[in-house]
């Protein structure tokens, strides 16, 4: 596997900015300094580039799915805390080896794939959940917090009780559209689908490198303003305060495009009743054209009830059709972050502080295993990546 591109470090962008020595917007013709004018690398693919699903989707063949069995009984057999599955208490001694080269191609190749064939109806909710564990402790073994409240888990699906309009609700309990986007501050986004839907719900992924390639190529000025730390990004969250920062990094030798449209375009005061600043007509034009070419290069990821998809969320944008639900098919999707330890991309300190949080084993774990009813929710939980 291709090794990551080799890129200047973001250091010298740094001082750059504190110097204020950059090129005034609407006079760049070229990259930023000491930026790369074009990412030779596995991970700047588009969508049309993969002739088939085999391309990236591994599936399970009857040997492995009697491996995963196996390992399931064994470690119940262990008598062990859910919390405690990983490679040594979930032993995969045929299949270990590709998960781990699927793991690789995460971190350093196209930075996705699918692994397909187990059904969810032939376990309880507990088993599918070790199950999904077991897998992901091969691909990264460290577990990331969904919330404040310390889950592990983020049960995704359609609020039915929830009385608030689709537009106004999370993102978790709406059937909404969602344009292209990353999670806050994640290293690898999991999903394991459960439940389809009827009509909808498609999860369409582009590669940031892909785009990238094409703003250095025709609009360097967006580049510019998307690396500028001039953007208001609002998480309301408890542990990470507002701030102004870039929304693209070039950082030890990798290019991290990180934003929501939500964190920068609040439309809710704060808890001091003001309101955050909006982006200016120049980063609104940022954030469109991102999203246009992120459409331009997609790829629509057609999940089967039982696939886990693994998107590296540093270097991939992920977006969701709207979707509409039946009583016999209803999307149900559980989210999990991940982090491999040895293979992560270092990150610039601005990211680095809400991954800490993240990932900070020190604080209480709350293993969500069942979804809990949805009524109501908190503004803050619309922000909620």
């Amino acid at each position: 596997m291709a090794p990551a591109a080799v890129l200047p470090s973001a250091h010298a962008f740094d001082i750059a900015l504190n110097k204020n020595i950059l090129t005034p917007l609407g006079q760049l013709d070229s990259v930023p300094s000491g930026w790369p004018h074009h990412l030779d690398h596995p991970l700047a693919w588009h969508g049309s580039d993969f002739g088939t699903e085999e391309e990236y989707i591994h599936t399970f063949s009857d040997a492995e799915k009697s491996e995963i069995e196996r390992a399931l009984a064994h470690f119940k057999s262990l008598e062990l805390d859910g919390s405690e599955v990983s490679e040594t208490s979930f032993p995969l001694f045929g299949l270990a080896e590709k998960l781990r080269d699927l793991s690789e191609d995460l971190h350093n190749g196209k930075g996705f794939f699918v692994l397909r064939g187990l059904d969810p109806s032939r376990y309880s909710p507990e088993d599918n959940t070790l199950i999904y564990l077991g897998l992901s402790s091969y691909i990264a073994e460290t577990r990331g917090k969904q919330d404040e409240d310390g889950s592990m888990l983020l049960h995704i699906r359609e609020a039915k009780e929830m009385v608030a309009p689709q537009a106004d609700r999370p993102a978790r309990d709406s059937n909404a559209r969602l344009p292209f986007h990353t999670d806050q501050f994640p290293d690898i986004l999991a999903l394991q689908t459960r439940g389809r839907a009827e009509v909808g719900g498609y999860h369409n992924i582009a590669s940031s490198y892909a785009i990238y390639n094409e703003l250095a190529a025709t609009r360097p000025d967006i580049l510019q303003t998307l690396a500028t730390p001039d953007w208001y990004f609002d998480s309301r969250s408890l542990f990470v305060h507002p701030e102004r920062r870039a929304l693209l990094f070039n950082h030890q030798g990798h290019i991290i495009l990180n934003f929501g449209r939500i964190h920068l375009m609040a439309t809710e005061p704060t808890e001091d009743g003001t309101f955050a600043p909006k982006p200016s007509t120049q980063q609104i034009e940022a954030l469109d054209v991102v999203q246009e070419l992120a459409e331009k290069y997609q790829l629509s990821l057609d999940m089967d009830v039982g696939d886990i998809a693994f998107i590296n969320n540093l270097g991939i944008l992920h977006a969701r059709t709207d979707f509409t639900d039946t009583p016999e098919n209803t999307r149900y999707l559980v989210r999990m972050w991940l982090k491999n330890k040895e293979k992560a991309w270092q990150l610039p300190r601005t990211l680095e502080r809400g991954n800490a949080r993240t990932y900070d084993e020190t604080t209480e774990e709350i293993w969500n295993i069942l979804p809990a009813p949805r009524v109501a929710f908190k503004i803050r939980e619309k922000y909620g990546p």
